[in-house]
């Protein structure tokens, strides 16, 4: 192996230095563009994922409890935090539904806090009035 580079590579290297400068330069140059690339493709999907998820109205951030319950001392702490914008408790419980002779039914419950449903409204619709005025 040390016979083959020494014969070959070396009086390559030796004779053609610019020449092996230019295409190890050419190789990172194509390595570099590759990763820019796949980072500006990785970065224009994480914005139009932001923009559909903003458009349907769904969650920058959710919280879920492993064990069903979460504790309220959590959501005040969050709630009041400076960098969070708006912050909203939302209760889902799966359960069933059933009258005295009829299967049960499945029946999905949820519980949303009035006022803050109302504030998120009454500011959707003052950004509205704007855009249309």
């Amino acid at each position: 192996m040390l016979v083959l580079l020494r014969t070959y590579s070396w009086q390559e290297l030796r004779h053609h230095p610019w020449r092996n400068a230019a295409a190890i330069v050419a190789v990172m140059l194509g390595v570099a563009l590759a990763l820019s690339v796949h980072l500006i493709n990785a970065s224009a999907l994480d914005e139009f994922s932001s923009a559909v998820r903003s458009v349907n109205g769904e969650p920058d951030l959710s919280l879920h409890s492993t064990t069903g319950v979460l504790d309220e001392s959590v959501y005040a702490r969050i709630a009041v935090h400076p960098s969070i914008t708006l912050a909203s408790p939302v209760l889902e419980i799966n359960t069933y539904a059933a009258l005295d002779s009829q299967p049960r039914v499945p029946l999905r419950v949820l519980g949303l806090d009035a006022l803050v449903v109302a504030a998120m409204s009454l500011g959707i619709c003052i950004i509205v009035a704007a855009a249309i005025h």
